[in-house]
């Protein structure tokens, strides 16, 4: 292998290890329909909100989320690019369990 697959490899593999916790992946449900705020993504996880943070910032960091700040309030929405198509998978399958529970 040449350096250029090792590091796509590890690029997939940082990604990939965020979803290893239910929390991040709830969060990523969570915004599956587009932005939203730090304290609404604390409600729909059922988590502190410091809890929440320390995963969003995790998340930020590995290229799935960006942020923005409006006034006091901080929102979040997925990063569409090549290091966060695997997340679109997560979302597929989130989105097959939703329609499937309410047919």
């Amino acid at each position: 292998m040449n350096a250029a697959y090792k590091a796509l490899a590890e690029k997939q593999a940082a990604v990939c290890s965020v979803f290893a916790n239910p929390t991040r992946v709830l969060i990523l449900w969570a915004l599956a329909d587009g932005e939203r705020p730090v304290s609404d993504i604390a409600m729909a996880v059922e988590a502190s909100l410091q809890n929440t943070s320390q995963h969003l910032r995790l998340m930020k960091e590995r290229g799935i989320l960006k942020s923005r700040r409006e006034a006091q309030t901080i929102y979040y929405h997925i990063v569409e690019n090549e290091n966060t198509e695997s997340c679109q998978l997560l979302l597929h399958a989130y989105q097959h369990m939703k329609d499937a529970q309410f047919s």
